[in-house]
């Protein structure tokens, strides 16, 4: 096997354990008979926006595992599909550890009246949204191994419009947990903290 084909494996196999991920997460929440979907933090039309600008880069993740050839700015060199299958790794990791902390607790948008816990420990102590971080290694990761037009800009339309939904996220968790929130806020950063 060449290199592009061993690449092109981990791709795939790597994508299908992000949408392994996902199902199990949105089957468990169905099961226990828990919203998944909240009240958006933002206008209805750009969380759908963000999460359609998701998938695209998810289907782009995967045309490159299938090695599907579409229209791109310039073959990746060996050295940018290392770094984005490290990206995507690290995005995964970052996936599964805060999907696994988050347990019951994982919503898209704001709970309703149930009161969910706050999260401060494990991958929370070093990132205040791991689940969305995770997801823009990944995003990230897409567009560096299809350097497409549309996968770029659907990239940025996602990570812009999701760093107004952590925004919108952080005020809302402010309002529920108060002093004890800030305090966290003062410690760990929106994206990464080093400690």
């Amino acid at each position: 096997m060449n290199t592009s084909t061993i690449v092109s494996i981990f791709i795939l196999v790597l994508s299908f354990l992000l949408i392994l991920v996902l199902g199990v997460v949105i089957a468990k929440q169905i099961i226990q008979r828990q919203n998944l979907v909240g009240r958006p933090p933002i206008p209805v039309f750009l969380f759908i926006l963000a999460k359609s600008c998701v998938i695209v880069n998810i289907a782009f993740l995967f045309l490159s595992g299938f090695q599907v050839k579409v229209f791109s700015f310039y073959l990746p060199p060996l050295g940018t599909v290392i770094l984005a299958l490290l990206f995507l790794v690290i995005g995964m990791v970052l996936l599964i550890l805060s999907s696994f902390r988050l347990k019951n607790d994982l919503i898209f948008g704001l709970p309703g009246k149930q009161l969910h816990m706050l999260q401060t420990k494990g991958v929370y102590r070093f990132s205040r949204h791991p689940f969305y971080l995770g997801f823009l290694f990944i995003l990230y990761s897409s567009c560096l191994l299809y350097p497409n037009f549309i996968n770029i800009l659907a990239f940025i339309t996602a990570w812009g419009i999701h760093h107004f939904i952590m925004i919108g996220e952080e005020k809302f968790l402010e309002t529920q947990y108060g002093a004890e929130y800030r305090q966290y806020k003062r410690k760990v950063s929106r994206y990464v903290t080093f400690k």
